[in-house]
């Protein structure tokens, strides 16, 4: 479990008030070429690409067919490609995944460390982004989740938040503004934001963010294996878009099935867990896996854990413990809420279209 300085205690001030300049060199571009592009990926992916265009942003998720997420995905639409972002520690097994299905199709994928990624986090991220010659873009009325990135000097700029639900931990719903550029503009493009009123974060002060959001990483936060709803990534499916690899299950589980478990915030009460110890109800029960915990600015030590739905309950204290069998060591934690509100209630009656 991490601590913070009073440094990180003061970016985070700035989150919450004014502005946080994030590099995000933890995402990875992995860019889709060639005519077939398109016609791909709307097969591969959880969201709808035919209709992506130049300029706009979807989040999706690459599942494989048993409806276990590979890879969280921020797909960028440009004129003769299409950027797929990802998280830097699934960027080779994506790449490899999506080349096993490449057969008759025309395209390629390629990592382009050419491209940057950046982030202005916090009530003024508009603002200082406008100040600093940028220029965002709006989604059409139609169009629920997508955004229209801006083309300017540096790149793309779009908005975003950092996800979560009201009431949610440090970190919950923040307005972002997400820049693509090339690598070589970055210093410059840094500067400026700077200069126009951002403060420099760091590793530590996205982390707490990401916690707080209730964004997982794969393999950290959710095990192999886990569906998207029950990582609380409900948002990138859509369900009208026809068929796509992992597509049977996710509907199913959406549908007529219950969710076997969710990402929760969890508190820890003592000790130290680490990603990956199993977690036992007071009874001695199986009831989920610890993830990713950090120290908050109000003293709490908050973190993600998968929770079983039978386990389940607000308040209830769990013993953490490693997996390591020559090791003793172990935490108690107590269940906050689930990612996203409600998940761990009755299945979801959502009409054809909606996200749960």
């Amino acid at each position: 479990m991490r601590h913070l300085d009073a440094f990180v205690v003061r970016q985070l001030d700035a989150a919450q008030s004014a502005a946080l300049l994030l590099g995000r060199d933890d995402r990875v571009a992995l860019v889709a070429s060639g005519p077939d592009r398109v016609k791909f990926l709307h097969a591969m992916l959880t969201q709808s690409v035919r209709d992506l265009s130049a300029g706009m942003v979807r989040p999706a998720l690459l599942c494989d067919a048993q409806g276990a997420m590979q890879a969280r995905i921020e797909l960028v639409g440009r004129p003769d490609d299409v950027v797929l972002w990802v998280d830097r520690a699934d960027a080779a097994q994506a790449l490899a995944f999506l080349d096993r299905f490449v057969v008759m199709d025309d395209v390629g994928f390629a990592l382009d460390e050419n491209l940057a990624l950046v982030d202005v986090v916090g009530p003024a991220a508009s603002a200082v982004a406008a100040r600093a010659g940028l220029q965002l873009g709006t989604a059409p009325p139609e169009l629920a989740t997508p955004e229209l990135a801006t083309q300017h000097a540096a790149g793309l700029a779009w908005r975003a938040t950092t996800g979560g639900r009201p009431g949610a931990p440090h970190g919950a719903g923040l307005a972002v503004v997400r820049i693509q550029l090339p690598r070589e503009s970055l210093g410059d493009l840094a500067g400026a934001l700077l200069a126009a009123g951002a403060l420099a974060g760091s590793h530590a002060a996205a982390e707490v963010l990401r916690i707080g959001a209730g964004l997982p990483r794969l393999g950290l936060d959710v095990e192999a294996g886990t569906l998207p709803q029950e990582a609380g990534l409900g948002e990138s499916l859509h369900f009208l878009k026809g068929c796509y690899l992992g597509q049977e299950a996710v509907a199913m589980l959406t549908y007529r099935g219950q969710l076997r478990r969710h990402l929760c915030w969890v508190e820890v009460l003592g000790g130290d867990p680490q990603p990956g110890w199993e977690l036992r109800t007071p009874a001695g029960k199986r009831a989920g896996r610890m993830g990713t915990a950090w120290v908050q600015p109000d003293g709490r030590s908050l973190g993600l854990a998968t929770v079983a739905r039978k386990a389940f309950e607000p308040g209830l204290e769990l013993q953490a413990r490693s997996g390591d069998a020559t090791s003793d060591a172990s935490a108690r934690v107590r269940v906050v809420a689930p990612t996203v509100a409600g998940a761990l209630n009755a299945p979801s009656a959502a009409a054809p279209g909606e996200v749960p």
